[in-house]
């Protein structure tokens, strides 16, 4: 009897070392483990810090080539010296990201793309912005499609696009909301007329914004005055067309089209065209 007593009592201090003991081996293994990640981690990192500095100072990545794509109002003379990369610099010590910052700091340029062409090439790819419209202030400025004012018109500038007039500068500065507000809508019209190109607003020579009466435009050829209010611009220009359509038929001229109202357009001066 007291053999079997004192098995029973031996037995579970056995359980507790075994299980210690597997504890500790586990432990160990995770713990080798790490130090052996570490280990190539660190391995890794000096291999490739030490063929990057080789390589940093290989002549044979100096770049001898920067190729800019997709300028056309900008000359390349003039994006390549805001690139500024002097001398002959190893292609892997080039930041295009300070490259792509220094060409987008012109008033001209909405986006750049660079990349590395190795061993020793640059390739640059900018988007210019495209003037929808040229702003009239106290100076004339061009505007884009999304209503950004980036740069004022040059003296040797053609005026091919259709002038927004009606604001200040003095708006501006008061009530820069409400000059933002009338340029918005300025700018639809101009997305709707460039898209749709309706009669007889294919060639838009001016639009002219006021605060009352919303936007009016007139016309290249005939100088027809045209008046949309200020919101549903596309199916005012429908009917539009359609008014247009009849007067020609009927050999008719109009010197303005009132489309504010959509239930009730007014078409004034109208006079007989000469045979």
């Amino acid at each position: 009897m007291s053999l079997v007593r004192e098995g029973e009592f031996f037995r579970p201090k056995r359980r507790r070392e075994a299980k210690g003991e597997a504890r500790f081996q586990g432990i160990l293994k995770k713990v080798l483990r790490i130090a052996f990640h570490l280990l190539l981690i660190s391995s890794v990192l000096f291999i490739g810090h030490r063929v990057y500095v080789h390589l940093s100072g290989d002549p044979f990545f100096r770049v001898r080539e920067v190729e800019i794509e997709g300028c056309r109002k900008i000359s390349k003379d003039t994006l390549l010296s805001l690139v500024t990369i002097e001398g002959m610099p190893n292609l892997f010590t080039v930041r295009l990201r300070e490259v792509a910052k220094r060409l987008e700091s012109h008033p001209w340029i909405a986006h750049v793309k660079t990349r590395k062409v190795f061993p020793n090439k640059i390739l640059i790819h900018v988007e210019e912005r495209k003037p929808i419209a040229i702003l009239q202030l106290e100076e004339l400025y061009y505007i884009d499609d999304k209503g950004v004012i980036f740069s004022r018109v040059g003296d040797r500038d053609e005026y091919n696009f259709p002038f927004l007039t009606g604001l200040t500068r003095d708006v501006f500065e008061k009530d820069p909301a409400e000059a933002n507000r009338l340029i918005t809508k300025a700018i639809e019209l101009l997305r709707i007329l460039d898209r749709e190109k309706v009669s007889p607003l294919e060639q838009i020579s001016e639009v002219h914004m006021e605060r009352t009466f919303g936007v009016h435009c007139f016309t290249q050829t005939e100088g027809l005055e045209v008046r949309l209010g200020w919101d549903q611009f596309g199916e005012k220009l429908k009917r539009l067309s359609l008014i247009w359509s009849d007067l020609q038929k009927r050999g008719w001229l109009a010197a303005s089209i009132d489309c504010s109202d959509l239930k009730r357009m007014v078409v004034k001066r109208i006079a007989k065209r000469a045979k």
